[in-house]
């Protein structure tokens, strides 16, 4: 149990999972005039020269160290002002290191409104919540009061929880209590808040269904719980007095769909910033969607309520149903991504099927006599036919929205609306077919919920909707962002300048590489791994390489790990391990490479010396045999436009500048990005794009890039000499020779009389440096001038450092490194 007991005053009936017919009306909350009261005085913004705040004898120079002006912070900071007092929209690209949180935040909060900041990941919630707002408070020496708002399947349900733990100490009895439930029982002694996330490890999936609020199993005020010991519910509270509240973009969207039963979930707010704006589309296609799986009925059947009150052949009627509908899916395409056109007779059998269920089973409720026997009486029912009554009306409306959603996906009369697709899933347990209903124009909807709603006399709701990203604008301007959303009118669009020096930091590096070609894909690809590894070269590893698909993907990681041809820096691949166990290994291990898809383009934050080369493969379109993809051409081409140009090509831009993002993030950092496609210069809207990306110098010649590197590390080196150990008897050796200017590179291997690997690899440098002294001197030039760099084992380093030196082999190393002016041994493996 929580440590604490939580009140109430406020009940709630309402979550946006459930059908908008089952929600209850709710309570009016406070207005934003009488929260104004409490929170800051109206006129405190438009008194506010905000030129003084952010300049350098102002209250943030006062409360920060070594502060420093940014033009582009205060710009966007006055943009915002001019918004929020204008009661007026605004569109803002603020690159990486415009300190975009602080420029939105002091106004908002100045304003004394409430405002709703919505973020795409939960990273930034925290920052905002941990570290600016305190900073915040600091600076305008004000309480400030801010809350996090997540979905209820962040917390614990404490009802479920009671029952787990007797379960548990039953099981304890003859067996081990699970190890994650009893650190829960002591963490819930301390926390404050029942959020899972600050857990420190996952919870795994069994345990979570068994302990966690969900949508289609909370009880809501029939739960005992509800008025004093709910998580949820106190998060809610929170909200409802919070000026500054932070959540995503999924929540933000449901609720605001849900009208006014959404204002529990998230309270109103005159305000709205949406932070990472570019994700607003994608995932308003995703709230506004209809999604079944093939384990969505089944799943469902196995509810106890189904045991009690259907019979068994019934039960196995509706899975033969769910077989067949979901079969007959299938049978559709071999792809695995297909769109659906025409009615599913099978999946609209199984759809009537469910409602005539659900129909039968609400008026069979055979605890809805004691509850409005007890409703006559002016008395609530007991608790346990409370929650027993509610139980059963929750599986009732899941059986109903089961039954719509195959409806939706199972008839043709909304298709040029929605576009029906099915997806196979190889990776999920129970699921392998997902089948959709999506709006094909989910801006009709966020311009109706989020930029332009009106009330119920048809007037229009005042409010300040802030969008801002780093990668937002497209050929200079917002109009294709503006069309995707919704926007019908801005009163600010801001698109400021790059914080960074990117002359000076990045340099982008087009190599003369041919165009792809399906029919001979092999010398594509091995074009592509040789010019990796050429750049890996010169970069020492420190790469992260983007495809945009997974066979390009393959193919490459295939020929950069051969087994006698593979590259030296250590290397891992997407897939691996999980995405942030591949980040976490990244971070933490010198030169290494790791190669990825398009779920790495963003969201990815590296600073530092740990990411130096950013590798793009190809320009980053959406794949146009997606069918949600395709059936947003389609639309654009019915109406005579170009789905190419006002489609593809913004997309592709956005997803560009993520990529080339993925580089640079403090102003020490430096790295090149290589974009490996070559329609990005013999392309006009190549040629357009790359006039989207931050102003780094631009070349097509390796020998820039050298250049590049060589000044960044400061390393003299001309050659480098790969080493490794091949073989399991220590006895194989190999090496690779590489030019650094041009990226040339030769390979040799063989055997010696070793005892150790690392001895083995010595053997490898002392005959690839013999090679090259006599290709130096055949060239009638004296090795004394050339400084070569020597890649190696942790274990060969050491024994370079700690080898007597009257041993024979460190001997013969000794005289052969004398002839250059340095060899410098550079450890790049721990082996």
């Amino acid at each position: 149990m929580p440590r604490r007991s939580i009140h109430f005053t406020t009940p709630v009936d309402a979550d946006p999972a459930l059908h908008r017919s089952e929600e209850e009306p709710l309570p009016p909350y406070p207005s934003d005039e009488s929260k104004r009261a409490t929170n800051a005085p109206p006129s405190a913004l438009a008194g506010t020269d905000l030129s003084e705040f952010f300049g350098p004898a102002g209250p943030l120079a006062q409360a920060l160290e070594g502060y420093e002006l940014r033009q582009s912070q205060l710009q966007m900071a006055e943009a915002v002002k001019r918004a929020i007092l204008g009661q007026r929209h605004a569109l803002i690209e603020a690159p990486t290191g415009t300190g975009k949180s602080i420029a939105y935040l002091a106004p908002a909060i100045l304003s004394g409104k409430t405002v709703v900041i919505s973020t795409a990941n939960k990273s930034l919630q925290s920052q905002l919540f941990q570290k600016e707002i305190p900073f915040l408070r600091k600076v305008l020496n004000r309480p400030i009061s801010a809350v996090i708002v997540k979905g209820r399947s962040n917390f614990i349900c404490t009802l479920k929880w009671e029952k787990e733990s007797k379960e548990q100490r039953y099981i304890s009895l003859y067996d081990r209590m699970d190890e994650q439930f009893r650190f829960v029982e002591q963490w819930l002694e301390e926390t404050e808040t029942g959020d899972i996330d600050d857990l420190p490890f996952v919870l795994n999936n069994d345990l979570r269904t068994r302990i966690v609020s969900f949508p289609d199993d909370c009880l809501h005020n029939d739960c005992r719980h509800y008025e004093d010991n709910c998580w949820v519910n106190r998060m809610r509270d929170e909200a409802a007095q919070a000026q500054v509240i932070i959540t995503n973009h999924h929540l933000l969207l449901n609720a605001l769909g849900l009208g006014y039963a959404g204002e529990r979930i998230l309270p109103p707010a005159s305000i709205y910033v949406i932070d990472e704006a570019h994700h607003l589309e994608q995932i308003a296609t995703a709230v506004f969607e209809v999604m079944v799986t093939d384990y969505t009925v089944e799943q469902l059947l196995g509810r106890a309520i189904f045991k009690e009150h259907i019979g068994d052949d019934e039960i196995e009627r509706l899975r033969h149903l769910n077989a067949l509908a979901f079969q007959e899916i299938s049978q559709r395409s071999r792809d695995n991504s297909f769109e659906l056109t025409g009615d599913l007779e099978a999946a609209l059998s199984l759809s009537a099927a469910l409602s005539e269920l659900g129909q039968r089973l609400k008026r069979a409720n055979p605890y809805a006599a004691a509850v409005e026997q007890a409703a006559k009486l002016g008395e609530r029912p007991d608790p346990e036919t409370a929650e027993r009554h509610r139980s059963y009306e929750l599986t009732v409306t899941a059986i109903h929205s089961a039954a719509e959603s195959l409806k939706a996906i199972g008839g043709s009369r909304k298709d040029g609306a929605v576009v029906r697709y099915a997806v196979r899933v190889f990776d999920r347990r129970h699921v392998t077919l997902e089948v959709h209903a999506a709006p094909i124009h989910p801006a009709d909807l966020l311009s109706a919920y989020l930029f332009h709603p009106e009330d119920e006399d048809g007037e229009a709701v005042g409010r300040t909707v802030i969008c801002t990203s780093a990668t937002l604008a497209t050929a200079g301007g917002f109009h294709h962002y503006k069309a995707r959303c919704g926007i019908r009118e801005v009163g600010e669009e801001l698109i400021l300048p790059a914080v960074f020096d990117y002359p000076r930091q990045a340099l982008l590096y087009q190599p003369a590489l041919p165009a792809y070609d399906y029919r001979n894909a092999d010398a594509y690809y091995d074009a592509v791994a040789a010019e990796i590894e050429r750049l890996l070269e010169v970069s020492r590893g420190r790469a992260l390489c983007l495809f945009t698909s997974w066979s390009g993907l393959q193919q490459v990681s295939d020929r950069l790990q051969a087994e006698r041809a593979g590259v030296v820096w250590p290397l891992r691949a997407q897939g691996d391990a999980p995405r942030e166990a591949l980040l976490s290994w990244f971070k933490t291990t010198p030169y290494s490479v790791l190669l990825a898809t398009r779920s790495f383009w963003e969201g990815v934050d590296i600073p530092g010396e740990e990411l130096s080369l950013v590798v793009l493969d190809k320009l980053p379109f959406p794949t146009p045999g997606d069918p949600l993809h395709a059936a947003r051409m389609r639309a654009l081409e019915e109406q005579g436009r170009s789905s190419f140009d006002e489609y593809m090509i913004p997309l592709m831009t956005l997803a560009l500048k993520q990529g080339f993002g993925r580089l640079i993030r403090r102003s020490d950092d430096c790295g090149v990005v290589a974009i490996l496609d070559e329609r990005l210069t013999s392309k006009a809207y190549g040629r357009r794009s790359r006039q989207d990306l931050p102003p780094a110098r631009f070349t097509r010649e390796f020998k820039d890039v050298h250049r590049f590197y060589s000044q960044a590390l400061r390393s003299p080196a001309e050659f480098a000499l790969n080493v490794w150990s091949v073989g399991d008897d220590a006895q194989g050796w190999r090496w690779q020779l590489v030019r650094l200017f041009d990226g040339r590179a030769e390979t040799r291997s063989g055997r010696a009389e070793a005892a150790t690997p690392e001895q083995a690899e010595m053997h490898a440098a002392l005959d690839g440096l013999q090679d090259l002294q006599r290709r130096i001197r055949r060239a009638g030039q004296d090795c004394s001038r050339y400084t070569v760099e020597l890649r190696c084992s942790r274990g060969a380093a050491q024994w370079l450092a700690e080898a007597p030196a009257q041993d024979d082999l460190y001997g013969r190393w000794a005289q052969v490194a004398s002839v250059w002016q340095a060899v410098l041994p550079r450890v790049v493996r721990g082996d």
